[in-house]
């Protein structure tokens, strides 16, 4: 189930939807290639998710999973998002100015692109 988070990655260009989930069903933490649907009724949507508890930011933060869907624009708030993990791009690491976490996510987004075109194809 999507829940609201701290609303950061929208701030930060990369809106992400806040899965509501039980700590012992995460994942490693770290930065996945993924594919998501939305209410298990519409089409596969390519995406980056993050596991983990957002070392950047300061204070006492629970790990999480967002996941933010590629070219997508989407309301997500209470609504299911089924979610496959493709590949671990990298490890969580912890920025030491926001600027470069943005920078970071940016090609962290086109290396999850060019991973999941590849995937798509091989399938083909």
């Amino acid at each position: 189930m999507v829940v609201p988070g701290d609303g950061r990655g929208r701030e930060l260009g990369f809106p992400t939807a806040n899965l509501e989930m039980d700590e012992g069903d995460l994942p490693e933490d770290g930065i996945y290639a993924a594919w998501a649907r939305i209410d298990d009724d519409q089409p596969l949507w390519a995406a980056s998710v993050s596991v983990g508890a957002n070392p950047t930011f300061d204070g006492d933060r629970a790990r999480r999973v967002e996941v933010h869907l590629h070219d997508a624009d989407l309301e997500l708030y209470g609504r299911r998002l089924f979610v496959t993990l493709v590949a671990l791009l990298r490890p969580t690491l912890r920025f030491d100015r926001v600027d470069a976490l943005i920078a970071q996510t940016a090609e962290d987004v086109i290396r999850c692109r060019a991973l999941l075109a590849d995937r798509a194809r091989v399938r083909s």
